[in-house]
């Protein structure tokens, strides 16, 4: 019995499969319905194996950020626009989770409404009271 190329291909792996199933049913989700979709892998019979074929099958992307608060987060896209990786580490440097979110700009990189308010706050004082503006939210 002669060995094919197939023979030399590594199967899928047990629970990569399904995930790259759920992937594309959320890329699917946001494009029609605009409902993002976040698949929490630390949660899941999910091994170094299946991160591997997982990496593979979705390729790298352009876009990485690394974001440090309460220890460091890193996000990196896949080849696949709109899947992104996430994973975020605590102050000593080890995994608290890892995910992988479908979706236009993941959640830890967008500005949240209190950061932007101090940010404005911040601006004001530099500008003196003179040039001060008036949030909406302290409007209300």
């Amino acid at each position: 019995m002669t060995a094919s190329a197939d023979d030399d291909q590594q199967p899928p792996r047990f629970n990569a499969k399904p995930i790259l199933n759920e992937i594309r049913h959320g890329v699917d989700r946001l494009l029609n319905d605009g409902q993002t979709t976040t698949i929490d892998l630390s949660r899941l019979p999910f091994d170094a194996e299946d991160e591997r074929y997982l990496r593979e099958a979705l390729g790298d992307g352009e876009v990485y950020a690394s974001v440090n608060a309460l220890g460091e987060s890193k996000v990196q896209e896949t080849g696949v626009a709109g899947v992104w990786w996430v994973t975020h580490f605590d102050a000593a440097g080890a995994a608290l989770g890892k995910y992988i979110e479908i979706t236009t700009v993941p959640g830890i990189l967008k500005s949240q409404p209190e950061d932007m308010l101090r940010g404005l706050h911040m601006l004001n004082a530099r500008l003196g009271a003179d040039q001060t503006i008036t949030s909406v939210q302290e409007q209300q």
